[in-house]
């Protein structure tokens, strides 16, 4: 009898065991079951943005609002920008030369309880703008690109909702999963959000950035800042920059010679570009190289132009008789907000000429010394909107000069300084080799 009533007591537990497993199974697959939600896309400027549905192969043109769903993919080709809101109100904008896939967007199915997000960029620059939880307990947004993953996260009690960005750095500008990942550069707009990668987790707050290498490390803590040159320590050879030459229909044939050489500036070795062509010469020719950026400015008043540039020989003085044929000169081209190209140039000399140089088109330096140069081009008029290219060469019948640790970079928060127009900041002459 005994016995008897231990069995059913142990059944009884067993069962009310089973019923509350049952309870807490249900419960959790009401507060945790999603459904998938769709999100739109079209184009902000170009005429490439693309979009592949999950699980196909083909790519279609976008030229009007689409409807993207989980596992579709989106590319933004040179010149293009697209625009990607979420079932939320939530935005990803895509930049040129951008592709990234949308994972995963999903919302609770039973219970207001969260929103999740995931994207995985491929290659290129995404920015994100996170809306707020709003009537549900928990929104997350994770990015996951290469070694790194970014995650930000907007609840009442920790209310971090704003905007980030992160670009995936590969071995070419537009270079697919197939190459390797050189680098993958965070920033948090507003807000607040942590990187992880096999190096540990960071916290970043806004107008803040890391970049992380392809192994996981971390860099220092910045300001968000974009770099728009690629390669511009010349540590990959040429890649990114194709030669440039121009003889100038003047007759002449023999060009000059680009060549990379190892060099020493103020104290530290750097690889440098040479741009050289003998003093026998009488015709014009122009040598250097070029890089297409394409780039659109997401704050119009930031941008600045730096360089490390040296000097060994130059004919004619001076800027010649037009005053455009200097050793060596900086120029950019870029797309204005009326949608107008434009260029902005300046050139540097060594040997003054018989007669001065307009005012702000050139700069004399000292022959044979290494001089670091920075342009602040954030009032340039007209406006720029989009950067174009930057053609770094040397021009006139002979010279010989260098140049190393180009950059051009835009503040990605905004700049709160202000000035009447674009100035030239330089550092104090220094000695190199």
């Amino acid at each position: 009898m005994r016995l008897a009533w231990a069995l059913l007591l142990a059944g009884f537990v067993v069962f009310l065991s089973l019923v509350g497993a049952a309870v807490l199974g249900a419960r959790w697959y009401l507060a945790n079951a999603t459904t998938s939600e769709p999100a739109t896309l079209q184009v902000v400027s170009g005429s490439g943005l693309l979009l592949r549905p999950k699980g196909q192969d083909e790519w279609r043109l976008v030229t009007d609002v689409v409807t993207v769903e989980e596992g579709d993919t989106i590319a933004a080709g040179q010149g293009t920008v697209g625009w990607l809101t979420l079932f939320d109100g939530g935005t990803v904008e895509i930049s040129e030369e951008t592709e990234v896939t949308i994972h995963r967007m999903r919302t609770s199915r039973f219970w207001s309880t969260r929103k999740e997000f995931v994207l995985v960029p491929v290659r290129g620059t995404i920015y994100v703008g996170m809306a707020p939880h709003g009537d549900v307990a928990e929104s997350t947004l994770r990015v996951t690109a290469g070694p790194a993953e970014v995650v930000m996260v907007d609840s009442p009690r920790t209310p971090d909702a704003g905007s980030f960005l992160v670009e995936v750095q590969r071995s070419s500008r537009n270079g697919g999963a197939d190459e390797p990942i050189l680098a993958v550069r965070v920033g948090v707009l507003r807000g607040h959000a942590t990187v992880t990668s096999e190096a540990g987790t960071r916290s970043l707050a806004a107008n803040e950035q890391t970049i992380v290498s392809a192994g996981g490390a971390f860099g220092p803590v910045t300001a968000a800042v974009r770099e728009m040159i690629r390669n511009g320590q010349f540590t990959r050879g040429l890649a990114e920059w194709v030669e440039y030459q121009d003889q100038g229909g003047d007759g002449g044939s023999e060009f000059g010679i680009v060549q990379r050489v190892p060099v020493e500036v103020f104290g530290e070795r750097h690889v440098a570009v040479e741009f050289s062509r003998d003093s026998g010469n009488t015709d014009h020719c122009e040598t250097g190289i070029q890089q297409q950026i394409g780039v659109t400015l997401r704050v119009h008043s930031s941008l600045r132009l730096a360089a490390d540039i040296w000097i060994d020989a130059q004919s004619p003085p001076g800027g010649g008789e037009m005053h455009t044929e200097y050793p060596l000169i900086l120029k950019l081209t870029y797309v204005d907000l009326q949608g107008q190209p434009r260029e902005w140039w300046h050139g540097f000399y060594i040997q003054p000429g018989p007669t001065p140089e307009p005012e702000g088109r050139a700069t004399l330096i000292e022959r044979g010394v290494w001089r670091h140069v920075e342009f602040d081009l954030r009032n340039v008029m007209p406006l720029p909107r989009q950067i174009t290219s930057l053609l770094v060469y040397s021009s006139g019948h002979s010279y010989k000069a260098r140049v190393t640790n180009l950059s051009l970079t835009s503040n990605e928060a905004g700049d709160p300084q202000s000035s009447t127009g674009p100035s030239r900041v330089s550092d104090p002459v220094r000695e190199g080799m």
